[in-house]
């Protein structure tokens, strides 16, 4: 079939997008329609992208002012009628909450039908995002519309991909017109090909041999729990001065004065190590060189509607988690024996996790193993991929 796949962003900025069109394309023909922002540099010849270009600034403000003035579904739908029209779409297969109603619109008259991909819980999301909250930003935004749009939002796909069994159950709960049929689940798990493919390059962070690297890779902020290991960080040190924590991620632009005030500390600049931005090829190096890698993420239903890419990323590597007790990635780490769980809010349960893991490094490497055994037996894209590739089938029947 002709798969069309729609993302509001530049094609190779999205892991989870370029994943699934990896999966799709050994069965089907794809398509996709993405923003050029002007970044891009990379091409590829395995699939048909068209690409709305754009100047960053201008999309973020339509985007900003969907629940004000909604222009943002328009100037999709218009694109993706056309998109559908000229590559003779069978299924599209968007992605975000946020353009189900642009989909829809689109497809008026066509006998095309729609899966959407979930990729968060997104009316929860934007209750953590301080930019869309604070005055007078909210008065225009409105974030808490997303709530009251979301039913109507789920309504319009034929099929609906979402990150894990609890946010399925936790759909279907809310709303009286989705049951299981209605959902495929594919999760954030890695490219094991392409992880295992780059090359190594060793002491990447000039380790010294009594260094102890804690690691968190991804986005920087409060919600992501950064500041409790910063507490956390400020015990451990007191009797443990080798360990060292490792950040690469960009930083939340409401946090950035206080993130930058904490990590030039005197108290903590020696312990702390940070990166805004380093090329995903190097990411498995980093794991390798660290000793502990963490996601402690505060516990909600946005951080509970899946796990992220960085969690099972470093499984494979084959490095013990340390993760908060959002059930999702809790239960996962707890099956498999892959790390430990602290609570969320807690830097003394975070310290003393530390420590059991700091002391037992025949237990990290268990774990460690543990994690890569799990991923390439359980959660490669090759098993994963079936139930994309199955959502598919059930629409085009």
């Amino acid at each position: 079939m002709n798969i069309g796949v729609v993302v509001d962003n530049e094609f190779y900025n999205d892991i989870r997008v370029n994943n699934e069109c990896k999966i799709i394309s050994e069965h089907h023909t794809v398509n996709v329609l993405c923003f050029d922002f002007g970044n891009e540099q990379k091409s590829s010849s395995e699939y048909n992208i068209s690409k709305i270009i754009i100047n960053r600034k201008h999309k973020d403000i339509m985007f900003a002012l969907m629940n004000t003035i909604d222009l943002y579904s328009s100037f999709w739908a218009k694109h993706i009628r056309k998109f559908v029209i000229v590559n003779n779409i069978e299924i599209l297969h968007v992605h975000d909450l946020y353009l189900s109603k642009a989909a829809h619109i689109a497809l008026k008259g066509l006998n095309v039908k729609f899966i959407l991909d979930l990729h968060e819980n997104y009316p929860i999301a934007v209750e953590g995002y301080k930019w869309m909250n604070k005055l007078p930003n909210s008065l225009l935004i409105k974030p808490n519309k997303w709530k009251k749009k979301e039913k109507a939002f789920l309504s319009y796909p034929d099929k609906i991909i979402v990150l894990s069994e609890w946010f399925k159950e936790k759909l279907i709960s809310r709303y009286n017109f989705l049951n299981n049929s209605k959902f495929e689940i594919y999760p954030n798990i890695p490219n094991i090909k392409e992880m295992l493919s780059f090359e190594i390059t060793e002491n990447i962070i000039n380790k010294k041999p009594d260094d102890f690297i804690l690691f968190y890779f991804g986005g920087i902020s409060k919600r992501r729990g950064i500041f409790v290991v910063f507490e956390s960080l400020k015990i451990l040190i007191k009797t443990n001065p080798n360990i060292k924590f490792l950040l690469i991620g960009p930083i939340d632009k409401n946090e950035i004065a206080e993130f930058m005030s904490v990590i030039n500390s005197k108290e903590l600049k020696n312990n702390i190590i940070f990166h805004e931005w380093k090329d995903i090829k190097l990411l498995p190096s980093y794991i390798i060189a660290s000793d502990i890698c963490l996601s402690p993420i505060e516990k909600n239903d946005q951080h509970e509607s899946g796990i992220a890419n960085k969690v099972y990323q470093y499984m494979l590597l084959e490095r013990p988690s340390l993760v908060s007790d959002c059930k999702p990635q809790a239960d996962l780490i707890n099956e498999e024996n892959a790390g430990l769980v602290h609570k969320w809010n807690s830097v003394n349960d975070f310290t003393e996790k530390i420590e059991i893991l700091y002391n037992n490094p025949e237990l990290r490497t268990k774990m460690g193993q543990n994690g890569k055994k799990a991923i390439l037996e359980k959660y490669s894209t090759n098993l994963f991929g079936k139930n994309i590739i199955k959502a598919y089938e059930s629409i085009s029947k």
